[in-house]
């Protein structure tokens, strides 16, 4: 967990994540689209039509993209749910999952979008050519967004990469998605307690509360 924002240098050395705010289609229905883009080479990873901003809902999706793509060193996100949450490490089960996996979680600085501000722009373009005038049915807007990205990707050229394409600059990360996650590991000295489904754990005849982001696992004391 890194405090602070970095360069990239290279492909899927930092990948920025977030969710544009969410839009109705022609039909009424809301839709929470989920964007994933890697800094350094501008490449589109994902536009997905999610139905709610709920943990496990962006989690199955994230498990498609690693699956599609490989993984990253490094996420860039904000510090809101489902990627956020309360108690000591500020963590979710998915920004805890992604730690399990191996990628580091770089949190902004809350209060400041324009340490993520590539991504904001992408943002506001997907809006204005695709989310502002949406499809009536989810089905025919998420293939709209995938031939906005396709073209995104594959045939814009973008001036902060000297007016190359992104499809020119990116290449899939060759660590994959494990089938299996290890377990938490920690120091033998360190004092392992079972966090409880409400997110506490039982410390010195009493409770205490860490988070969400380890319920149903173990956490280690230091």
């Amino acid at each position: 967990l890194r405090p602070g924002v970095r360069a990239a240098r290279r492909a899927n050395e930092v990948w920025t994540v977030d969710f544009k705010g969410w839009y109705r289609l022609g039909n009424g229905t809301r839709v929470d689209a989920l964007t994933v883009r890697d800094l350094y080479s501008r490449y589109g990873l994902c536009v997905a039509l999610l139905r709610s901003q709920q943990v496990w809902t962006t989690r199955r999706e994230f498990g498609r993209i690693f699956r599609q793509y490989g993984l990253p060193q490094r996420i860039r996100c904000d510090n809101g749910a489902p990627f956020g949450g309360v108690g000591p490490t500020g963590l979710t089960r998915l920004s805890a999952w992604w730690l399990k996996l191996g990628i580091e979680v770089e949190f902004i600085t809350p209060g400041r979008p324009c340490e993520n501000g590539a991504h904001e722009q992408f943002h506001r373009v997907y809006k204005a050519e695709v989310a502002k005038a949406p499809a009536q049915g989810r089905a025919q807007q998420q293939r709209r967004s995938n031939i906005w990205l396709r073209e995104y990707n594959e045939e814009r050229p973008h001036e902060g990469l000297g007016m190359a394409l992104p499809v020119g600059r990116y290449r899939p990360s060759r660590k994959q998605l494990p089938k299996r996650v290890k377990p938490w590991k920690y120091p033998r000295r360190w004092l392992r307690r079972w966090v409880k489904g409400s997110g506490e754990i039982s410390w010195q005849g009493g409770r205490r509360f860490v988070g969400e982001a380890f319920v149903r696992d173990y956490v280690g004391l230091k």
